[in-house]
């Protein structure tokens, strides 16, 4: 649970208050109540200004919700940079032999361990990360199936989600409300919050220092997967 998933519960119990009840007074479905108090899901900071005003809640401790309103940091993060393979050995002998012993290695550790691309805006695989599968799954999608994209900018930062972090990508083919999702847009692969709206249409929604929403037809973007793990670049 996260401390503003544990601030939302406390809050709620006091006042004697279901999920339902809440998310009625805020306009959100009791199971996005549920998923934040769980820390299943990352709120916005409007979704939880409203949730608290309605639980009276005021200057609450958890840092969530100043995240959106910081000031940049004196040291920012760096640029991603490309997963780069030398063109040319200095040791071939050398070099032959520990990518053998590596593939030995991850061949007998097939059914635990699945070697996970990571892909840019572009759909090139620049870097791969050592995922473990659990139950024959990784979070839920097929191993031979999911994904790394890694953020080229900061056009996530209001949900948590800053230039360089990578997010566990499964597949998915229809937008999911409150949820980042992976789509290909104009020919880029971005990451987004969707929103269904009626007509079929899907608003993009992105924060960096300021929240912006795009409304786009269901023609002019392609579901890819939704993100399901963060992994922060340090």
């Amino acid at each position: 649970m996260s401390r503003l998933g544990d601030t939302i519960r406390t809050a709620r119990v006091q006042a004697k208050m279901t999920e339902k009840a809440l998310g009625k007074k805020c306009g959100l479905a009791e199971s996005v109540i549920k998923d934040i108090e769980m820390g299943r899901r990352i709120a916005s900071d409007d979704q939880a200004q409203r949730i608290l005003k309605v639980l009276g809640v005021q200057n609450p401790v958890s840092t969530e919700l100043e995240v959106a309103a910081e000031p940049p940091q004196p040291m920012p993060r760096p640029k991603p940079r490309a997963y780069v393979v030398p063109l040319e050995p200095e040791h071939p002998a050398r070099e032959a032999a520990a990518r053998e012993a590596s593939d030995a290695w991850l061949d007998a550790l097939g059914g635990v361990v699945k070697r996970v691309p990571v892909i840019d805006p572009e759909g090139v695989a620049v870097d791969h990360v050592l995922t473990p599968i659990v139950g024959g799954k990784i979070e839920g999608g097929a191993p031979d199936k999911v994904l790394f994209y890694r953020c080229p900018d900061n056009a996530l930062r209001g949900f948590r989600v800053f230039a360089g972090d990578l997010l566990l990508v499964v597949p998915a083919s229809r937008p999911e409300n409150d949820r980042l999702m992976l789509v290909l847009h104009k020919g880029r692969r971005i990451v987004r919050k969707l929103l269904a709206l009626d007509g079929d249409r899907i608003q993009l929604q992105s924060f960096d220092y300021e929240f912006a929403a795009q409304v786009v037809s269901p023609k002019d973007v392609q579901i890819l997967g939704r993100c399901v793990r963060l992994q922060r670049t340090l």
